[in-house]
């Protein structure tokens, strides 16, 4: 379902609120892109297509219907490095531990994000915006795993068979330590990866900005 699919549920969901009022105090948190990269990396990578800027401008105009829905408090994750997931690295196998061309594509798209939101937020009265930098947040991981209980940075905890481009893990073993690794799946995130990036998100400002999480809450 793309974010356009999405956006008309939410249209059609607001009828259920008693007060709107309620929805401008509620959080939108949006993630968004990194389907897109993959589908269209090979357009990226030959130059013939600026990813960054042709995904970063509908995100902002989409970004501003929800705004005219309601919403006023708005999250915006950018992109994880695409070339460090599991499925990346079977799919390329990289004489390096992460493919570099893909991280330079999320990258890409990731520095066009803050300029677009402080944008929004200049031009869209009472609204908020902040950016979560899972980027980061996964670098910070992978550098230092163990400080984060995380042993395995490279494998998913449910193996896929990535031979037949499958990245999702269907009818397959679960590990039984699954905390310990940062991907579920080839492409997904553990539990514990994404309690990090929350937990780091409510009090770090370096990880959420220009505020964290609590204090965008409380605005």
């Amino acid at each position: 379902m793309d974010l356009d699919e999405q956006i008309e549920l939410f249209k059609s969901s607001l009828k259920s609120f008693k007060n709107l009022d309620e929805l401008s105090r509620s959080l939108i948190f949006i993630n968004m892109g990194q389907n897109d990269m993959d589908l269209n990396k090979r357009l990226s990578s030959n130059g013939s297509v600026d990813m960054g800027e042709c995904l970063a401008e509908p995100l902002a105009k989409r970004l501003q219907r929800l705004y005219d829905h309601g919403g006023r408090k708005f999250l915006v994750s950018n992109s994880l490095p695409l070339g460090c997931r599991p499925f990346s690295i079977s799919q390329e196998k990289p004489t390096t531990r992460c493919v570099e061309r893909l991280n330079k594509l999320a990258s890409e798209f990731n520095s066009y994000l803050p300029r677009m939101l402080e944008d929004l937020e200049s031009t869209l009265s009472g609204s908020k915006f902040v950016l979560l930098d899972v980027y980061k947040v996964f670098e910070d991981v992978f550098s230092q795993p163990a400080s984060y209980g995380i042993t395995d940075i490279t494998h998913s905890c449910c193996p896929v068979d990535s031979t037949k481009h499958i990245p999702m893990c269907k009818d397959g073993e679960v590990c039984m330590n699954r905390n310990q690794y940062a991907f579920f799946d080839a492409i997904h995130p553990t539990e514990v990866m994404n309690s990090i990036m929350v937990s780091r998100c409510l009090n770090e400002s370096s990880i959420c900005k220009p505020i964290n999480l609590k204090e965008l809450v409380k605005t």
